[in-house]
């Protein structure tokens, strides 16, 4: 039998090619996935090593709490008092200070250099001249700064910014921008720079006094005297500075984090990709569950033999998933080596995106052999299960019969079963959108997985009519057309199934697609109700990403402009309030009414003081808080209890907590603007106000200006650059669903040649063949499509209402756009049939109506 099963995939191996195609496709990019993600570790695994080998303890600050994935989280810094005791402990070699903040460079373009709000981020840290702890290599020519008109920066940006040692630099910081001397560059380690991040160096007193707090440290790095173990030390000092509120770690335990921040710095990216990968081999499943139905129903006389001669039931099945066993391994293995040649492409897509990752060898473990090939074949497998045991179920006296095609559907039994599986597909996608649970997105996943397999079970009972009412126009046009729709009705199974991969492919499309155009309304909706500013200056950073902003001198600096009623900036941090992580933001509360309309409620947010913050009616409502209501709130660097001062209802504007920006001075840890709002005096015209604010501006070349219109420009902007990505990815599946549909086709001419032959006998024109096969094409394209949009559009709607709370409060169904879409499915579904409609008008007649099979 094992010889038999290899002989088969020989024998059919022209119809299992596109098979292992769709295999081949989803398994490289899991493979390319896993490589770069080992490839990176590797490397910044090596580099972290290297760079801590000589740090034997840190002191820091505690963490207040531990902030979960998309939200920044920093410790506190800490008193610079603390160093001298350091340096009195016995056993300590060596100290090195730390400290760090945001400093963005500018090149000689004028342009700012990196975009931390989106890609890596721009940082400033103290040189210490330490022997040791230095992760610093200066190259020939360079030297560290030592006054306070000096910098020096990694090589990355001074590459980037073609700067060199002499040049002036300015330096964006929570200061006032500033012009310094480059005296040297470096590397990180062996890398150019970490992950594409830029760094700047000051002298310390500097340092201190643009990027940190005066009489405040980032933390305190220790080498030890020789024969002092890092656990020996982290005691000393845990005595020598009992009662400070700091954490003493081994550098071991830094070193571990170091790699775990770079893994964690991209596993979203990991995941996204894992993602589209899973999508691809589900799609490709359908692809092998048809390639195998059609070549088991082809081979009926062929395995009726096989059991009249004796072979078992059990034999016959396991030949053929042997077959498919065979062609997931082939396939798997092809894959893997398509996906180390993937994972270079991928990583010049992080350069793109501005992470950089030093050049070394690609790191192809077990771990990723064993993934990719068990993937591949167990969906492979899979796929085939049921095709093996009907070829298995082949009863012996069919080797006497002549073959039939034509399929039974069991209505009712199927209705049943397709109907309970959709419902408990979208049942799990239901509880995953708003059950709060947690490991949401695998929730998620899943159902909509379970809910497109249940519609295509479902799929064969719909085939009739539908084809049906689709074929009406085709048949109107003569019998080309009626016979491609009476093709399509005999065999509903295979239509249904043919059309399924094109039905998720076109769903998630759909799915994406109604997301994107409800965001982008609700943005619009938003901005045009509640924003009172004219013009809006970005930093390009969101709400919770404290590593990039602008100084809060620009702010000071447009507010005395005579052109400009009103100027504030919004801040925002990272805290713990009522068990849960949110982001708060602050702004000037006798701004606000100028600026925005929030919607007051209760209470003033004007009159805010310093210990008061204001709430949204949901958490209102939700905590059945009042004014007068103490708040307490969890930052970064301690508990503080607010209480409740106003209540407003534009909580898709502000978010749930707004705080006066004396507040933020005292306890955020981010004292940068992420934006800033400006609106005109009265008598300034838009372009006169626009010219004036361009002026101010060119001093913060990383900052944005943007009227209304263009503000809701730049976030729909965003949102398409993601949902292009997303769109590129996706075609990977619809790829996958159209070489299904050529390759069902191509099958199907295989098993009808004798019928197709008859039909050019009898009078039937090469050009009407063409045009048959093509029409079912069609058939099969439109019902596929069909079935993904009214999918894709309910999906999206449970999405969409799932993020209300986000900000999502307005559903939006792009119609003109998932027309465009189904226009381009439909019409990619027919070009797909080129090349079987050929091939089945170039069939000799005389051979065809000979074939008995």
């Amino acid at each position: 039998m094992l010889r038999l099963t290899v002989l088969g995939v020989l024998a059919h191996r022209v119809r299992y090619a596109m098979t292992a195609l769709a295999v081949l496709l989803g398994v490289a990019f899991i493979a390319g996935t896993l490589v770069l993600t080992d490839t990176i570790g590797r490397t910044f695994d090596g580099l972290f090593v290297d760079i801590y080998h000589d740090t034997s303890a840190v002191v820091r600050g505690q963490q207040a709490f531990s902030a979960p994935a998309n939200f920044a989280s920093v410790r506190p810094a800490i008193p610079d008092t603390l160093v001298a005791q350091v340096r009195a402990v016995p056993g300590v070699r060596e100290v090195r200070v730390g400290i760090d903040g945001y400093a963005q460079l500018v090149g000689t373009d004028g342009k700012a250099i990196g975009n931390p709000a989106a890609g890596a981020p721009t940082l400033g840290q103290a040189w210490n001249a330490t022997r040791t702890m230095n992760p610093y290599r200066f190259l020939p020519g360079s030297q560290p700064p030592v006054t306070a008109t000096e910098v020096a920066i990694d090589k990355h940006s001074a590459d980037a910014g073609h700067l060199r040692v002499g040049d002036r630099v300015t330096v964006l910081t929570k200061r006032a921008p500033a012009v310094y001397r480059i005296v040297g560059i470096f590397r990180w380690g062996s890398a150019d720079s970490p992950l594409g991040a830029s760094i700047t160096l000051f002298d310390a007193t500097t340092a201190a006094n643009v990027l940190g707090e005066p009489g405040k440290v980032s933390e305190i790095d220790v080498a030890a005297d020789p024969g002092v173990s890092q656990a020996e030390l982290v005691h000393r000092l845990s005595g020598a500075l009992a009662g400070a509120r700091v954490d003493i770690v081994t550098g071991q335990q830094v070193t571990r984090e170091g790699q775990s921040a770079v893994r964690k710095a991209l596993g979203f990216f990991n995941t996204f990709l894992l993602a589209f990968a899973l999508i691809a081999l589900f799609v490709g499943s359908f692809l092998i569950f048809n390639t195998f139905s059609i070549v088991v129903a082809q081979r009926l006389r062929e395995l009726g033999l096989l059991r009249a001669v004796g072979a078992s039931r059990l034999q016959v099945t396991a030949s053929v998933l042997g077959e498919s066993t065979l062609i997931g391994l082939l396939a798997s293995a092809a894959g893997l080596g398509a996906g180390i040649g993937l994972a270079v492409a991928l990583r010049a897509l992080l350069v793109a995106f501005g992470i950089d990752i030093p050049s070394t060898g690609l790191s192809i473990t077990g771990r990723t052999v064993l993934v990719s090939m068990l993937a591949g074949t167990v969906v492979t497998v899979l796929a085939a299960l049921q095709p093996a045991r009907r070829a298995g179920a082949v009863a012996p006296i069919v080797a006497l019969q002549a073959p039939v095609t034509s399929e039974r559907p069991r209505t009712v039994r199927r209705t049943i079963s397709g109907a309970t599986v959709t419902g408990l597909g979208l049942l799990a996608l239901l509880i995953g959108l708003f059950a709060g649970v947690s490991d949401r997105l695998v929730i998620v996943g899943s159902g909509a997985a379970i809910t497109f397999l249940g519609v295509s079970i479902f799929g064969p009972v719909l085939v009739g009519p539908v084809a049906r009412a689709i074929g009406v126009p085709l048949a109107a046009r003569g019998t080309a057309g009626r016979l491609a729709r009476n093709n399509v009705l005999r065999a509903p199974k295979r239509t249904a199934s043919s059309a399924a991969a094109l039905m998720i492919g076109v769903a998630l499309v759909a799915v994406m697609s109604t997301l994107a155009a409800s965001i982008r309304s609700s943005i619009s909706a938003v901005v045009d109700r509640t924003m009172r500013a004219d013009f809006v200056i970005s930093s390009g950073g969101q709400a919770a990403n404290s590593i990039a902003g602008l100084s809060p001198s620009l702010a000071d600096r447009l507010a005395l402009l005579p052109q400009v009623a009103s100027a504030t900036g919004v801040r925002a941090d990272t805290v713990r309030i009522f068990g849960s992580t949110t982001v708060v933001l602050a702004t000037d509360p006798a701004q606000v009414s100028q600026l925005f309309d929030v919607q007051p409620r209760q209470g003033q947010l004007a009159t805010l003081s310093a210990g008061q913050l204001a709430i949204s009616q949901h958490v209102a409502d939700t905590r059945k808080l009042r004014l007068g209501d103490p708040v307490p709130v969890t930052f970064v660097r301690g508990v503080h209890s607010f209480t409740v001062g106003a209540i407003y209802g534009a909580r898709d504007l502000a978010g749930d907590y707004v705080l006066p920006i004396a507040a933020a001075q005292q306890w955020f840890t981010s004292q940068l603007d992420f934006q800033v709002y400006v609106r005109l005096a009265g008598g300034t015209s838009a372009e006169a106000g626009r010219a004036v604010l361009t002026q101010q501006l060119k001093a913060y070349p990383s900052a944005t200006l943007m009227d209304r219109s263009e503000y809701k420009h730049a976030q729909e902007a965003q949102i398409d650059q993601l949902l292009n990505l997303v769109y590129a990815l996706l075609g990977l599946a619809l790829i996958i669903a159209l070489v299904g549909i050529g390759n069902t086709l191509a099958l199907s001419i295989h098993e009808r040649r004798r019928e197709l032959g008859l039909l050019r006998a009898v009078g039937m024109t090469k050009s009407q063949l063409r045009r048959t096969v093509q029409a079912e094409a069609g058939i099969v394209s439109v019902f596929g499509t069909g079935q993904g949009l009214l999918v894709g559009v309910l999906l999206g709607w449970a999405v969409v209402a799932a993020m209300h709370s986000q900000g999502v409060t307005r559903l939006s169904v792009p119609v003109l756009q998932l027309l465009l879409v189904a226009l381009i499915a439909i019409g990619a579904g027919v070009l797909a049939s080129v090349a079987p409609s050929r091939r089945a008008a170039r069939l000799q007649v005389l051979q065809a109506i000979a074939a008995d099979e």
